[in-house]
């Protein structure tokens, strides 16, 4: 694989903490806390980049349309960078889903396996890869990214679309990632590139925890 491929430095943002921590948000958008806000105001200060790119939910989309208004940068809105849609379990706590035993044994399997059932209307682990996957994609296409592909991008999102990012650019399993602490604000900076025969690839270059 030759990483002399054009390539781009993304900074993946988590949003910050919201009103509701805790409870698993997918569609649903409870906005930040002022910890939240807080969390992203140190993570992004000092940090420059050519392009901002952000889910659609209003909990990334808001602090990402400051951080451009204060570099003088739009935002452009990816759908597919939103968080995995829990479907019925939305808006609950896992300790609230354990209370019955048939949900209980179905979030346990959720989060052991990454080809066990969605959420009842939700989606599944490899739903949310493959939008991810086409997301990077997009990052890597200087007209879709409105800049060369050797770009800098933010892009503030959420802790699922963060995890796929890993497995698909990194080639990681993705039942290996929950290993991986990614708290409200954390930023993982990636080196992400396109091989011609081998595809995507990608390098982790900085963690910082919020």
């Amino acid at each position: 694989m030759s990483q002399a491929a054009a390539s781009v430095l993304i900074d993946l943002i988590r949003h910050g903490e919201t009103v509701t921590p805790g409870r698993l948000i997918g569609r649903s958008d409870p906005p930040l806390s002022d910890l939240g806000r807080a969390q992203l105001n140190r993570q992004t200060q000092g940090r420059t980049w050519d392009a901002i790119v952000s889910s659609p939910r209003l909990r990334t989309l808001e602090p990402a349309r400051l951080i451009g208004a204060d570099r003088k940068l739009s935002v452009r809105i990816d759908d597919d960078w939103r968080e995995l849609d829990f479907g019925a379990w939305d808006g609950r706590t896992l300790e609230e889903l354990r209370t019955d035993s048939a949900t209980a044994a179905a979030v346990t399997a959720f989060y052991s396996f990454p080809d066990a059932p969605a959420a009842p209307g939700g989606e599944s682990w490899h739903m949310l890869e493959a939008r991810v996957a086409a997301a990077l994609r997009r990052l890597l296409d200087p007209a879709a990214a409105g800049s060369s592909p050797s770009a800098t991008v933010l892009v503030v999102t959420h802790a699922g679309p963060i995890r796929a990012a890993l497995s698909v650019a990194c080639a990681i399993p993705f039942a290996n990632l929950w290993t991986f602490r990614i708290e409200p604000g954390t930023r993982i900076t990636l080196r992400v590139g396109r091989d011609a025969q081998a595809g995507l690839w990608g390098e982790i270059v900085e963690v910082v925890q919020p």
